[in-house]
């Protein structure tokens, strides 16, 4: 799918084996000029953000490190002084550059920066199939006709461009619709049924949870592509890469073993390089350590949880332990599960 990025087996199992990054998550701001209310974000406002030199630092680490694949998200990434200045700073150490953006930002001069620099993919977000639906999830009036612009913006240049929708009770009832939106304008689309409490730990952005039977109709859309999520487990193996191959960085400059993994950061740029901090933090010793002992955790428990991809970043922000996954993540286990049964 174009705008995704895969490391081939051989790759991933000897990166997991020497801890090495192969992704990196920029978070470049937490400025942002939508109001979405379920953002993960605690807020939209920068104390002491990295300025642009203090990134292209970091880059100079990642590319030290054996990073492969840098993303830059925020907030809004474009609302950040230095965003082409880092952008660029990415192509020019030989990484591959994803961009996470809501699109309201793309002017034409935009457009044309961002096609040169030749992204492996622009991430735009769709909120709902008709901008009642879409601009009332951002709380921000005509962001649905702007990020259209920025999107169509970007497709007239041949930047390689995806859709992604946060499944909310907003827009549950416009799957179908939101779809056909994709389809028409010739851009993959994907859909994730899970929403997050803040990164501060305020869980109310899970009130807008989809219901369990909006869940089911994109489950059954995506078995019909054969990609209904499943893992195949065995004992003695990893859930996930956290505290191996994927990190991100705070737009003040904290470390964590992955984007969703908030618990305690590894250090901080400002006070030891990236390079320096990475494979020597106990933090991160710990964290991989979850990982191998989510592994064995849901294989001991078998059934549906045992072949359903898990998150123990999520489970953390939910329940209070990594390896104790929550009602929620049951009842899509469960979905996924029966699916598959019914397809024997």
């Amino acid at each position: 799918m174009a705008g995704t990025w895969t490391p081939s087996a051989r790759l991933k199992q000897v990166a997991m084996q020497r801890a090495q990054p192969l992704s990196a998550t920029l978070e470049l701001t937490y400025r942002c000029n939508w109001r979405c209310v379920f953002c993960y974000n605690p807020r939209h406002h920068d104390r002491r953000g990295l300025s642009g030199a203090e990134w292209l630092a970091v880059l100079d680490d990642l590319r030290a490190l054996g990073t492969l694949y840098v993303a830059l998200t925020g907030g809004e990434p474009l609302t950040h002084a230095d965003f082409l200045a880092v952008a660029w700073g990415v192509r020019r150490r030989a990484l591959a550059l994803r961009i996470l953006t809501n699109g309201a930002l793309i002017t034409e001069r935009m457009a044309d920066e961002i096609a040169a620099l030749a992204p492996l993919g622009v991430e735009m977000s769709l909120h709902g199939a008709e901008a009642a639906t879409h601009d009332a999830a951002t709380a921000t009036p005509g962001s649905f006709d702007a990020m259209l612009r920025g999107l169509d913006r970007l497709r007239e240049r041949g930047v390689a461009t995806v859709l992604k929708t946060p499944l909310t009770r907003l827009n549950e009832g416009q799957i179908d619709a939101m779809h056909e939106l994709a389809g028409a304008r010739g851009v993959p689309w994907r859909v994730d049924p899970v929403l997050t409490p803040r990164d501060d730990g305020d869980v109310s952005p899970l009130e807008w949870r989809a219901s369990a039977s909006a869940v089911e109709r994109i489950f059954h859309r995506l078995a019909a592509l054969g990609q209904l999520p499943h893992e195949d487990r065995a004992h003695g193996g990893l859930n996930c890469g956290l505290g191996r191959t994927t990190l991100a960085v705070s737009p003040e400059g904290d470390v964590f073993p992955c984007m969703q993994w908030r618990k305690a950061p590894l250090g901080n740029v400002r006070e030891t390089p990236l390079r320096e901090l990475w494979p020597t933090s106990p933090e991160r010793v710990r964290a991989a350590a979850v990982s191998a002992a989510a592994n064995d955790r849901l294989v001991e428990r078998g059934g549906a949880l045992a072949s359903f991809p898990f998150c123990p970043a999520i489970a953390q922000q939910r329940t209070g332990d990594p390896l104790r996954p929550d009602d929620d993540h049951r009842q899509q286990a469960e979905i996924a599960e029966g699916i598959r049964r019914a397809a024997r």
